[in-house]
């Protein structure tokens, strides 16, 4: 992901202690993040308007990554985020951390992946590449978009038909993403959705972004109590 604040952090990698059991707040997950920016693996940026500090990785921990994993490919870092995107960005991480703990997604890979290497996206052109695939509950590999604002229904439909033509191939045998979930936003933007997908039985799912953070929010509650 292009940056990441502590909750959403510590929601990945530190609600689950070694014990078994749910951490009860994020001190661990502060003083990890403490340690990667104080060695310089971590910066931090902050965003008077929304109040809250993001950590973006350095080149010294990519250098470290690559040195660690070899065999995997890793983007390079981000020297600043950028706030024309950050809304939507922001929203990614949030659908990406509820569709985890639902249980709903696996493996995932990151736009800024896809876009590194177009073969990830069965050679979709930039312009209609989703925002991850990732691995649904059935090991089944599915494309996510995020529709933030409002576009026309033609765009809209011509995405629609480029997906449909790319999961005919891999239907076919080809290899790709075999369903798409679109998150909206804005309920305008769901029906329009709706209304575009609907003949294609069971390629599509839509939803309301609100529905599916909440749901999220929920499930972790649940484990909490449980």
């Amino acid at each position: 992901m292009k940056f990441a604040d502590l909750n959403a952090i510590h929601q990945k990698f530190f609600l689950n202690l070694r014990s078994g059991e749910r951490s009860k707040s994020d001190w661990w997950a502060r003083e990890r993040l403490g340690l990667l920016k104080q060695h310089g693996f971590l910066k931090t940026k902050r965003f008077t308007f929304s109040g809250k500090t993001y950590f973006l990785a350095t080149k010294l921990a990519h250098i470290a990554l690559k040195n660690m994993r070899s065999h995997r490919g890793y983007v390079r870092p981000l020297e600043e985020i950028d706030v024309r995107t950050f809304d939507h960005d922001l929203r990614v991480i949030e659908a990406r951390l509820a569709l985890e703990q639902l249980g709903r997604a696996a493996n995932w890979v990151s736009e800024r992946q896809l876009k590194s290497d177009l073969a990830l996206a069965s050679g979709l052109p930039r312009q209609y590449q989703p925002d991850a695939i990732y691995q649904n509950k059935h090991g089944e590999p599915m494309a996510f978009e995020l529709e933030v604002s409002a576009k026309s229904k033609d765009r809209y439909a011509d995405k629609i038909r480029k997906y449909v033509d790319l999961m005919r191939q891999v239907d076919a045998g080809a290899q790709g993403f075999r369903g798409v979930l679109f998150v909206a936003c804005h309920d305008h933007v769901f029906g329009i959705l709706n209304d575009l997908t609907r003949r294609h039985d069971g390629k599509f799912r839509i939803e309301k972004f609100n529905e599916l953070v909440t749901a999220g929010a929920v499930q972790v509650q649940k484990k909490e109590v449980g």
